[in-house]
């Protein structure tokens, strides 16, 4: 028996990943993109980041969670 089989995976990733100090977490996303929609305005709302570097979106590449 195979588990898991046609479960969709879920995504999560948490700004401390990064080295942010903010306890910021995303879970349950449905795909990367949507995490990156996410961290777009949490950047925007929360670290006064009017776009989110390209450093940065590398690491939070690096860092996001299949779950």
């Amino acid at each position: 028996m195979v588990f898991g089989f046609g479960r969709k995976k879920k995504f999560e990733f948490s700004c401390s990943s990064v080295g942010m100090n903010c306890g910021f977490e995303i879970k349950g996303a449905s795909s990367e993109q949507e995490v990156m929609e996410i961290l777009k305005v949490h950047a925007k709302n929360a670290h006064n980041m009017s776009e989110i570097p390209q450093d940065v979106i590398n690491k939070i590449k690096q860092n996001i969670r299949k779950v």
